[in-house]
């Protein structure tokens, strides 16, 4: 007989005390009542069986052949003869061997390399047998350490799965995880058990039957295996803020903004600047770019949250927060330092007891600066006044942001709180509180009220003639003064608010006037206020602190919007000046230039700006078709596969519920914001929104919203004013269509299609 490399390995196995399902090794000659005998001497109680190959040098060393050769699983007794056949002939002239093998019909089954680069161990899984993932079909994936810690792993949302139902295979498709914590730590503890018989890293094949581990064979890996850099890469609450394509000026100057603020965040929290500096690369990298759009890179913000002590929490908190689609652990390279562990709660108590009036400050100061910003001429300053202009906005103004980050770190605990302590009904109920939308709606409707009774202004309006609507305003000094009260509160507030590209109502009067029209016969609804709910003293002290610090964060979210729009006007005075000087061809050709390049001294004078800014334009113009995922892994920093749209129409809707309430009625789909002229629809569907779409937000009666959390502005908004809403129904946009009928439970998150 030749004992070739695979049956080797499996008495080896066997001899030290592994479970491998019962065997027996026939050769090439063997006839088929010779096989039935041995079948019945070895495999007596037997029904079903796998037979494999076993050619000479298989598995080997320096060869492992995996998937060559012929093999068959779930094979009857009358049929093991035929398939040794087939494994004969798929050998052509090698010698071998064939393995038949008592076949064990399995709940879930994968393969395991037990040694990869840097003592990574990688396990393939999937539910039922093994046979896809050996095909390369799609599988749960686990990278994990030697000594049993999950790094990462991605979760197939549609595996191809191979089951077998007592007489035959089964096909199926499952997004079932397929394996347990304690699944991965028992399977790499038999991992490094048969590395350590074998003497070197294996490929090993094996499956789970009624708890019961198999270990279906091993080899040794005989290629290097590199994992690569792994990233990943979440829209999350970012798209609410930054949607669909965004121009590198935005690009540059979030990135920018998110850097320093949260240096100074961290510093402000008794981290040492030196340590900052020493881990500059995950500050300059919390967003990752591709396709045009912007995402969280999210192992730059688990880094972040090494820095100081609490790391589960914080990370936990963090991703609730964001309504963030991973939840994945990566290696830890950062730690606090012994003197901050003990320091750091005290550092949180001082903040917490005197938040009340840093924040007023804050405000108070925030307010002041814009003030003097609104009564700045812009069109008076040069190109070097400019650039000194943007540096003392950043001084006085996005410096001191960090402010706002300590009030979102204590909504982030709160809410991870409430979260433990309250079941979904009431948890919707204790996130009910008042902000400034609903002061932003009633504003609206007054003003447009109050310009709808005088006739010859309205006229200027219903006719969007702006040079006339100028020239009435002035006759009415009173209604003038509402509208200037209105922009100077809600002036930077407007869809896609902090997308420096974006030109708001503050600087086209069209714009101003859909809203009104919008408006004009619109009633607001009564105000949800905060609801009194029936719980115990210690969870009404937690949510009141989660209100309170809630309602102040749309208030700074506010000041936000209104403090971009001043960079925005400074950016589009510059880009005015630069196509002046022929620099750039036209003023908005500025949004195709990043940060650096525009707050260069010498911008005016530098003739490579065009074509920088023509190549980009060609860049962007391709990312217009492209539907972009939500969220990915990245490898080595490659790009993310993209949708194709025309699969989209063949999937089911699901979604999570944002604010309670069952509405039914037409739809109307924006893929972007636009103020319709009559209201046609009831039920409002769209990707993502921004605190710029609250006007919108309250003509509607439901909402669908693909992207977005618990403390998306929508969510908020809608609670409010008692609108039905779910969140997270991936790919509406592309499924529903305008003037479909639909029902949602905003209590459930369901969606139904009538």
């Amino acid at each position: 007989m030749i004992n070739t490399g695979k049956s080797q390995s499996l008495e080896r196995l066997i001899n030290t005390g592994f479970k491998v399902p019962k065997f027996f090794v026939c050769e090439k000659d063997w006839s088929e009542n010779r096989i039935s005998e041995a079948i019945d001497r070895i495999l007596p109680n037997v029904s079903y069986f796998a037979v494999r190959s076993s050619a000479k040098n298989e598995d080997s060393a320096s060869q492992s052949f995996a998937g060559h050769y012929y093999s068959a699983i779930g094979v009857k007794h009358d049929d093991v003869y035929l398939k040794v056949q087939k494994v004969i002939e798929s050998y052509k002239d090698l010698p071998g061997s064939v393995i038949v093998q008592e076949f064990i019909p399995s709940d879930r089954a994968g393969v395991i390399f037990s040694e990869v680069e840097n003592d990574t161990v990688i396990i393939n899984a999937t539910i039922g047998l093994c046979q896809p993932v050996v095909n390369g079909e799609a599988c749960d994936e686990y990278i994990c350490n030697k000594i049993g810690s999950i790094l990462h792993k991605d979760i197939s949302a549609n595996k191809k799965i191979l089951l077998f139902d007592g007489s035959k295979l089964v096909n199926e498709n499952s997004e079932e995880e397929s394996l347990t914590e304690k699944d991965v730590q028992m399977l790499i503890k038999l991992s490094n058990e048969i590395q350590v018989v074998f003497g070197s890293p294996q490929d090993i094949e094996w499956c789970i039957k009624d708890g019961e581990m198999y270990i279906l064979q091993s080899r040794p890996i005989t290629k290097g295996f590199v994992v690569g850099k792994r990233e990943y890469f979440d829209s999350a609450n970012i798209a609410e803020s930054y949607s669909g394509i965004v121009l590198p000026l935005t690009c540059s100057f979030a990135k920018m903004v998110y850097e320093q603020v949260y240096k100074d965040l961290l510093y402000m929290s008794g981290v040492t600047k030196r340590k900052i500096e020493r881990h500059s690369d995950v500050f300059e990298n919390l967003l990752g770019f591709f396709n045009g759009r912007m995402y969280y890179n999210m192992n730059n913000w688990y880094h972040m949250a090494e820095f100081v002590p609490g790391y589960k929490r914080n990370k936990k908190n963090f991703e609730v927060m964001i309504t963030s689609n991973i939840n994945q652990s990566v290696p830890k390279h950062i730690k606090p330092s012994a003197i901050l562990c003990i320091l750091y709660p005290f550092i949180v108590t001082i903040k917490v007891a005197i938040f009340g009036i840093t924040s007023a400050r804050f405000k108070s100061s925030v307010e002041q600066h814009l003030s003097l910003l609104r009564k700045r001429d812009f069109n008076s300053l040069s190109y070097q006044d400019s650039i000194n202009l943007f540096g003392d906005l950043n001084k006085n103004l996005l410096r001191r942001w960090y402010i706002t980050l300590e009030n979102d770190f204590f909504v982030m605990t709160y809410l991870g709180v409430l979260k433990k302590l309250l079941d979904e009904k009431t948890l919707q109920y204790a996130i009910t509180f008042p902000s400034k939308a609903t002061e932003q709606v009633n504003a609206l409707s007054s003003l447009a009220g109050a310009m709808s009774t005088n006739t010859r202004l309205w006229s200027t309006i219903e006719n969007d003639n702006a040079q006339m609507f100028e020239m009435e305003l002035k006759k009415n000094p009173v209604i003038s003064k509402q509208l200037e009260k209105y922009l100077q509160i809600f002036g930077g507030r407007f869809a896609n608010e902090l997308k420096l590209e974006s030109i708001g109502v503050d600087e086209d009067t069209r714009k101003l006037f859909a809203v009104l029209k919008a408006y004009k016969n619109f009633h607001p609804k009564p105000q949800a206020n905060s609801v009194n709910i029936s719980v115990s003293f210690f969870k009404r002290i937690i949510t009141s602190k989660f209100r309170k610090y809630s309602s102040r964060r749309e208030e700074f979210r506010l000041l936000r919007s209104n403090t971009f729009g001043m960079a925005r006007r400074l950016f589009r005075h510059m880009g005015k000046l630069l196509a002046e000087s022929k620099v750039i061809e036209r003023p908005d050709d500025v949004f195709y230039l990043q940060m650096s390049e525009i707050l260069d001294p010498d911008a005016m004078a530098n003739t490579e700006l065009k074509d920088i800014v023509s190549k980009r334009k060609k860049e962007y113009a391709s990312y217009e078709k492209i539907v972009p995922p939500s969220h990915f892994m990245s490898i080595n920093g490659q790009t993310p596969e993209v949708v194709n749209p025309g699969d989209l129409e063949r999937q089911k809707l699901s979604a999570r519920p944002a604010s309670q309430g069952k509405v039914a009625g037409r739809v109307r789909v924006f893929k972007e914001f636009s103020m319709p002229s009559q209201i046609d629809f009831e039920i409002m569907v769209t990707s993502h929104t921004d605190p710029g779409w609250t006007s919108l937000i309250a003509l509607s009666k439901g909402l669908i919203i693909e992207h977005g959390g618990v403390l998306s502005h929508a969510s908020i908004v809608a609670r409010e004013l008692g609108i039905p809403a779910v969140i997270g129904a991936e790919n509406a946009v592309d499924i529903l269509s305008n003037g479909q009928m639909v029902e949602i439970d905003g209590s459930t998150g369901t969606i139904k299609i009538l």
